[in-house]
This record gives structure tokens, C-alpha cells and sequence, in this order.
């Protein structure tokens, strides 16, 4: 059963009058008398009585014709609902976010909620496997998250953003004025970190065993924000990117002068699945934002 076989017998209903109906259409008499008959044998139940050029409507077509009006009415529903999902009338955008770059969606999110105010946004916060294991079960629609790890073949990783680790203290500490720092001397630092598990630790897990040095590992918290409050109130010291303290107060971040500790922002998306045009439009924003903020406290 097809719509179209829907809209043509709704239309002999109206008329009662397979050439009126037609001309209505814009389709041939043969067409509409064809397509009418086609239904008729898939109901297994005649819709019409035809007597002579005259039809009438038969009880089965009568009670049909309810449903019928039902199906053609949702159909069309559902279509000005995708051709507001279009225009961006109506709709849902989920992000996936990694909690270190929730500063770098800030001004895309401003613009993009005035300019269109009736698309709903969700965010999920989440480690870089969390957010990748809720996009393939596309319970987001793209995640922004810091990755180095390999790609999987499903996935389309698109560079966003690349930033600086440094380390980061209070501007209570003694070292509030280093203009720079060596790894080396990290490791008599009490440091608070994240627990292992987010990215930004097994990154710095990874650090330190390349370069063998044996943090001070005081603290391990499973919010980012704690930490850059433990090291606020110049309780700790912590290792994180720039992008991640921007916009923070009373801290310092100081560089990292004697090894490359760069980590790239990417955004993350399902290669087969439909982008819905909201994505493409928040990624736009995303990519076409100022990033020189960012790789600065």
C-alpha cells in the first residue's frame, strides 16, 4: 500500500468521479482507475460500487476511508516536521563533551541558540570512551573530546583545536612567576590529578613513563573542575591544557619549556549516519571560531 494509492482514492471519495479525480491529480483516468484497483486487491474488499461512469463508495470504502485520511494526514505531518528539522524550527541537538573543553562551546552555543532558539540542545559530559561508546550506540549526535588514540574505521575524527599542556598552580604559589618549567622538576611537585580512565591522565601516564619520571601523585579526582579548585586555593599543583583553564581566575599556567606536550581537540562523528543539518551548522561555528584564546590563560 502506498500513499499515493491514498491520496488517489481520497480523491475519488471527495468527487465520486474517476474523471474529475483524475483531472484533479494531474494523473490519466487509466492511471487513478489502475492504482485504485491495485488497493482494492491488496484489501482484498471492493472500495467502490461502479455503475456504468457513476461510483459510489461501498461500506468497506467508507469505514477504509477514515483510515485512510489518518495515514495521509500523519504522512504529511511527518513531512513539514522534517522540513522544519530543515529550516531548524524544531529538533534536538546532543553534543558529547569532554568537561576540559567546555569552554570552547561556550560562544558557538550563544550564537547558535539565537540563531535558532526552538532547536533543543543536550550535552553530555564524559570521558573520550564514554563519549565515543554513547556516539555508536547514537545516543549523541558528535563528540568533542581530546583523542591520540587509534581510529576506529566507523569513525571520522575532524581537528579542531591544538593546545598546550602546562603546569598549573595557584597565583598564591611560590612559582606563580616562572615564566617556564622543566618536567624534571614536576616530579617533586604534589600534584592533584584526574583519576586514570580520562584521557588527560592516561596521556600524562604516558608522559611520564616516556621521560621516567615518578609523579608525585597526591590526589586523583574524578571531576577536572576539583582539581582546578584544589589548586585554586594553591592546595596542589595539576598538569592540564590550556584550552581546559581558559577562563579561569586565580591561577597561573606555566609552560612546559623542555618536551612536546601539545594534545589535539577533535570533533567526532559516525562516518554512515545522516548529519543532521544542525550538526553541520554547530561544527561550522566550532571550526570557524577563533582558537587563539584558547592556547592562552
Amino acid at each position: 500500500m502506498e500513499l499515493r494509492q491514498l491520496k488517489y482514492f481520497l480523491k475519488a471519495k471527495e468527487l465520486l468521479n474517476f474523471t474529475e479525480a483524475a483531472k484533479h491529480l494531474y494523473i490519466t483516468q487509466s492511471t487513478l482507475s489502475q492504482q485504485i484497483k491495485q488497493l482494492e486487491e491488496e484489501l482484498g474488499q471492493p472500495l467502490f460500487d461502479r455503475i456504468g461512469k457513476r461510483i459510489s463508495l461501498t461500506e468497506a470504502g467508507e469505514r477504509f476511508a477514515v483510515y485512510a485520511r489518518k495515514s495521509l494526514g500523519a504522512a504529511l505531518d511527518g513531512e513539514l516536521m522534517l522540513k522544519d528539522l530543515n529550516e531548524l524550527k524544531t529538533g534536538v541537538l546532543k553534543i558529547g563533551l569532554t568537561w576540559g573543553l567546555k569552554s570552547l562551546v561556550l560562544t558557538s552555543l550563544k550564537e547558535f541558540t539565537a540563531a535558532y532558539p526552538n532547536v533543543k540542545i543536550e550535552i553530555t559530559f564524559g570521558t573520550t570512551n564514554e563519549l565515543i561508546d554513547a556516539l555508536n550506540y547514537q545516543l549523541i549526535d558528535f563528540a568533542l573530546t581530546f583523542f591520540e588514540g587509534e581510529h576506529q574505521e566507523n569513525l571520522s575524527y575532524q581537528p579542531l583545536l591544538t593546545s598546550e599542556m602546562a603546569l598549573i598552580v595557584s597565583t598564591d604559589s611560590s612559582l606563580s612567576n616562572r615564566k617556564g618549567i622543566s618536567f624534571a622538576e614536576i616530579a617533586s611537585l604534589k600534584l592533584a590529578l584526574p583519576v586514570k580512565g580520562f584521557s588527560t591522565r592516561n596521556f600524562l601516564d604516558r608522559q611520564f613513563e616516556m621521560h621516567n619520571i615518578s609523579a608525585n601523585i597526591a590526589v586523583e579526582v574524578n571531576h577536572t573542575s576539583t582539581v582546578i579548585d584544589l589548586v585554586r586555593v594553591n592546595a596542589f599543583k595539576t598538569i592540564l591544557t590550556f584550552a581546559t583553564v581558559h577562563g579561569e581566575t586565580n591561577i597561573c599556567a606555566i609552560p612546559i619549556t623542555d618536551c612536546d606536550m601539545s594534545r589535539e581537540a577533535v570533533i567526532i562523528t559516525l562516518k554512515e549516519s545522516y548529519q543532521k543539518r544542525s550538526v553541520k551548522l554547530f561544527v561550522d561555528l566550532l571550526l570557524t571560531e577563533d582558537k587563539q584564546p584558547y592556547k592562552q590563560l
